[in-house]
């Protein structure tokens, strides 16, 4: 009897881990792929050299940001979230400077720093091996 409540609550415990786990895993694909559609209408605008697109859509993704990385600094490593600040400055910066090259290539970055977050936080076997 003292052990079907010790199982009991294991059990219990296992399911709150993996369904917590769950949710974070949706929270961090959902808001990845937000603000990787704001970083493709940014990379379209530099494309088409529309600087005045790209820093508008820019600040939007520096918005959203500031609403994401309240709940990703709770779950994850803090180093990751720094990246992706830096990234966001970079970028900003070479909108600014209109250096295109520079641009694309901190888009490219920060694209790879946000895209890379679900991947590596998904409840996998990988990921917990």
């Amino acid at each position: 009897m003292h052990s079907a409540k010790i199982l009991t609550g294991l059990a219990l415990l296992c399911v709150i881990i993996v369904g917590t786990s769950l949710y974070a895993s949706s929270v961090f694909s959902r808001d990845a792929q937000m603000l990787e559609d704001w970083i493709n209408a940014i990379e379209e605008s530099i494309e088409k050299e529309d600087w005045t697109t790209a820093e508008n859509n820019l600040t939007a993704v520096r918005e959203e940001w500031d609403k994401v990385e309240k709940l990703w600094a709770v779950l994850l490593d803090h180093v990751e979230i720094d990246n992706i600040d830096t990234s966001l400055v970079r970028a900003s910066e070479y909108v600014k400077s209109r250096n295109i090259s520079m641009a694309m290539s901190e888009i490219a970055v920060l694209r790879n720093f946000i895209k890379h977050i679900p991947e590596n936080q998904f409840f996998s076997l990988k990921n917990i091996l």
